[in-house]
């Protein structure tokens, strides 16, 4: 930068510092502050102003009141649900223990990580967790290997045999 350039540039910081202390000093009106001996001055309301503030406060009461009693008898009804739902699980548990093979396709378009892919396969069951999963992808050098397209897996699949399929080409 040439030096006429920063003496414009100074020039305009301190005319500019002028013009702000000139607001302030004159123009600026700063509110009252009240210190610790003085005591702050409550604000009257007028009537009108009153009726609609105890409005409020009753409609704000009304709600407040609303929202507890739904939900207390959410809570109600979610402890009947948990109750039938144990007896179910526990019927189903004692009639059959086999576990279904449940297959899905799993679909990766261009461009997409390998993240998308775990989270599709977490999702939809197949997989405990989608961060361990990728995270077996990049240990093993299998992330940027997984390629677009539509892959059918299944939940017998161990990891290798899942990243495998995804590799896969279409």
């Amino acid at each position: 930068m040439s030096k006429p350039a920063l003496r414009y540039l100074s020039l305009g910081f301190l005319v500019s510092a002028i013009v702000l202390a000139g607001y302030r000093l004159f123009l600026y009106d700063a509110p009252a502050v009240a210190s610790k001996g003085e005591e702050t001055q409550e604000v009257v309301l007028t009537k009108e102003e009153a009726s609609y503030k105890d409005k409020y406060e009753a409609l704000l009461a009304e709600t407040e009141v609303a929202n507890l009693e739904k939900e207390s008898t959410t809570s109600e009804s979610e402890v009947v649900e948990e109750e039938a739902t144990s007896e179910s699980a526990e019927s189903a548990e004692s009639e059959v223990e086999e576990p279904s093979e449940k297959k899905i396709t799993v679909v990766i378009n261009d461009g997409d990580p390998s993240s998308v892919a775990s989270q599709q396969l977490a999702e939809q069951g197949l997989i405990d967790d989608a961060f361990d999963f990728d995270k077996f992808l990049e240990t093993n050098s299998y992330a940027s290997l997984i390629r677009p397209g539509s892959y059918e897996v299944s939940s017998e699949m161990t990891y290798d045999e899942l990243a495998n399929v995804l590799m896969e080409n279409n």
